[in-house]
C-alpha cells in the first residue's frame, strides 16, 4: 500500500494539534494545577500509555483511502501543551511496510501539516519495536514537538506531544514516550526497551 493515505490521515492530525492550542477542550486542565498520570488502555486499539489526564477520543475515515480509519487519543494541558496517541488502522494484510522511507514520509507530513520544521530524526526503539522518532520546531522556536512512529501489523502508531520551548526534551514528553506499549494481539518482546531518543 501507498505512504499516500497515511500522509493524507497525517496531515489530518497535523491540523488538528494545531488547533488543540486555541481550544478549550474536554479534559483540559489549567497549567496551574498538577496534572495526574494515569495509565489509559485500549484493547480495541490494542495499546495502553499514560496521559496527564482523561482523554478525548474521536476517529474518522481517512477521506478517500477507505478503508483507513484514524482513532486520536488527546489530552490538552492549558494552552499550550498536548500528548496525543493516534492510531492508523487498515484492514487486513493492508498496513504499509514498516521501514525508514515510510517512517520519514510521515514525519514530514506531520511537519508540513503542522508547519513545523524537522531538527532531528531517526530510527528509535519504541516499546520493544522498531520505530522512529522525530523532534519538530514551529517557526518562531515557541513550541517543540516530539513524535514516535510504531508499526504493528495493520495498524501504526504516532504519539505526538507538544508543547513550550524544549517541551520535546522534557520529562513529560519522555514519561508519555516511554509509558506507551502494545496491548494483545501486538505480540510485545519479553523485555521492553526504552526508547532511544535521537541525538541533540
Amino acid at each position: 500500500m501507498s505512504i499516500r493515505s497515511v500522509a493524507l490521515g497525517v496531515l489530518f492530525l497535523a491540523a488538528a494539534a494545531s488547533t488543540a492550542f486555541a481550544e478549550d477542550q474536554p479534559g483540559a486542565q489549567s497549567a496551574a494545577e498538577e496534572p495526574q498520570w494515569t495509565e489509559f488502555q485500549s484493547p480495541e486499539r490494542g495499546f495502553a500509555v499514560t496521559f496527564p489526564g482523561a482523554p478525548k477520543m474521536t476517529s474518522a475515515a481517512v477521506e478517500g483511502q477507505n478503508p483507513l480509519r484514524q482513532y486520536d487519543f488527546q489530552v490538552s494541558l492549558g494552552e499550550d501543551t498536548v500528548y496525543s496517541v493516534v492510531v492508523f488502522e487498515y484492514s487486513p494484510g493492508k498496513g504499509p511496510s514498516p521501514d525508514n522511507d515510510t517512517y520519514v514520509k510521515l514525519v514530514n507530513a506531520y511537519a508540513k501539516g503542522s508547519e513545523t520544521r524537522l531538527r532531528k530524526r531517526g530510527t528509535a526503539t519504541i516499546a520493544g519495536y522498531s520505530g522512529f522518532e522525530a523532534i519538530a520546531d514551529d517557526k518562531k522556536g515557541k513550541l517543540s514537538h516530539l513524535i514516535d512512529v510504531v508499526p504493528s501489523g495493520d495498524r501504526i502508531y504516532m504519539l505526538v506531544t507538544a508543547g513550550p520551548k524544549s517541551h520535546a526534551t522534557g520529562d513529560g514528553a519522555k514519561r508519555f514516550r516511554d509509558s506507551f506499549r502494545l496491548l494483545g494481539d501486538g505480540k510485545p518482546p519479553e523485555a521492553q526497551s526504552v526508547a532511544n531518543p535521537p541525538d541533540q
